[in-house]
């Protein structure tokens, strides 16, 4: 399994120049193996530094909390830094009106965001990656959707990917890696269990290495797939503006590119739409018209302008008051943690150039976050961050003379992050109105 996992960490690019890796850790078998293969090739890897994380769903109460508990003492015995997180699961379902699965993956993810790492390592197998493209096939998936799990998506990475669950089982057997079993993996309520516990057997009766063959699939096709939306993306870039999304020379385009367009329009917009009515799309913007999307959405053509939109009530807008005090800096006193949730909102008063603004987003604003490795515009961030349309336009900015240093709800520009060294410091308040 080592060899493996050395093997998709190189084929993959997985880690680059900073080495602060963090373990989504559940203390299932393939989080487990995956935190003690990074300790053992950690001096091979050259990793300055392991940590975990463990988030309670609070789905499976008593359960949930001995899981909770395994990590603990895990980390604790073998001086592994832990991050810990929790969120009422259910009751967010409930009031978002989404499944269990993707509520709990949205407040998962939510917290890993909030992770001062490099690298956060989630626990995705090989036999993940074909239980995923089975879903997807019954969906109705495009080639998007062949592609199985990303290898590596921003500072996510999955260097589990060429191992299967078999290889994983036998790792821990070899090593004598304690793991717990989540009991919801053992029953056939949600979907993937389904494919796990019925389709992929009679695939492996088929090709006992099928799980190796779909990932031998899955990495041909994301090449192809990465060529054709570099190529959507450049010209996205062209048609976007303000009204929406400008048909000039549409028709030239090969319709795998225009309909990767368009998905990319709408879901920068917020707008959930499958390849029925993407194809939909396409055939108005070829032919002029207007259809209805889910959820009373419409698509129209204006003035050779695609345009998305909602299709009963106006969007109500939200505004924001903002307190910024300024504070020596007593943070991390007594060398104590600090919450990452409130490293976003403070900057380090001496960094600041110039005057500091509070404003809305400007076209062309751009930010360089704090752990990010990169510089984005405000506007992919919104879509990136899930910003809601109606608070986008007045969502609070502050800026200095050489540009954004803060936004609410997405962080802080790594110019002017607050650490130790930090004599004063502001603390952001923000309240909706």
């Amino acid at each position: 399994m080592l060899k493996k996992v050395t093997e998709a960490i190189t084929r993959f690019n997985l880690l680059t120049a900073k080495k602060h890796v963090t373990v989504a850790l559940s203390g299932g078998a393939d989080s487990m193996a995956l935190l003690c293969a990074l300790c053992e090739l950690k001096n091979e890897l050259k990793l300055e530094k392991i940590s975990a994380a463990h988030f309670n769903h609070q789905i499976r109460g008593d359960e949930a909390m001995r899981d909770q508990k395994f990590v603990e003492d895990f980390c604790k015995s073998r001086d592994i830094e832990l991050y810990l997180g929790e969120a009422d699961v259910p009751q967010f379902a409930k009031e978002q009106g989404i499944s269990l699965e993707l509520a709990a993956r949205k407040l998962r993810y939510e917290f890993f965001e909030n992770l001062d790492t490099d690298y956060i390592a989630t626990a995705h197998t090989a036999s993940d990656n074909i239980e995923t493209v089975l879903f997807n096939i019954t969906r109705g998936t495009a080639l998007s959707g062949l592609c199985g799990i990303p290898v590596k998506r921003d500072r996510y990475i999955r260097p589990l990917i060429l191992c299967t669950r078999d290889d994983i089982e036998a790792y821990c057997e070899k090593n004598n890696i304690n793991y717990v079993t989540d009991s919801t993996n053992l029953c056939d309520d949600y979907t993937r269990n389904k494919i796990r516990h019925n389709v992929v057997p009679v695939l492996k009766d088929i090709n006992e290495s099928v799980e190796n063959a779909v990932s031998r699939m899955t990495t041909a096709l994301r090449e192809d797939d990465d060529f054709i939306s570099d190529i959507a993306q450049r010209e996205y870039d062209n048609l976007i503006c303000d009204d929406g999304l400008k048909l000039t020379n549409f028709n030239t385009l090969h319709s795998a590119v225009a309909k990767r367009i368009i998905a990319k329009y709408c879901s920068n917009l917020e707008i959930e739409v499958d390849n029925y009515h993407i194809n939909a799309i396409y055939d108005i913007c070829l032919q002029g018209g207007k259809i209805s999307l889910s959820g009373k959405n419409v698509a129209y053509i204006k003035n050779n302008v695609l345009k998305l939109e909602k299709a009963d009530k106006p969007i109500e807008k939200i505004c924001f008051t903002v307190d910024i005090q300024k504070h020596s800096n007593n943070l991390f006193e007594n060398n104590k943690k600090v919450h990452n949730l409130l490293l976003k909102n403070v900057l380090d008063c001496d960094k600041i150039v110039g005057n500091l603004v509070l404003r809305q987003r400007i076209s062309g604003d751009t930010i360089r976050l704090k752990n990010k490795n990169c510089t984005k515009t405000l506007k992919k961030l919104f879509c990136e961050y899930k910003i809601p349309l109606n608070e986008r336009e007045n969502l609070p900015v502050l800026a200095d003379d050489n540009g954004v240093v803060w936004i609410y709800k997405i962080g802080v520009a790594e110019r002017v992050a607050a650490d130790e060294s930090s004599n004063n410091i502001y603390i952001i308040t923000v309240e909706k109105i």
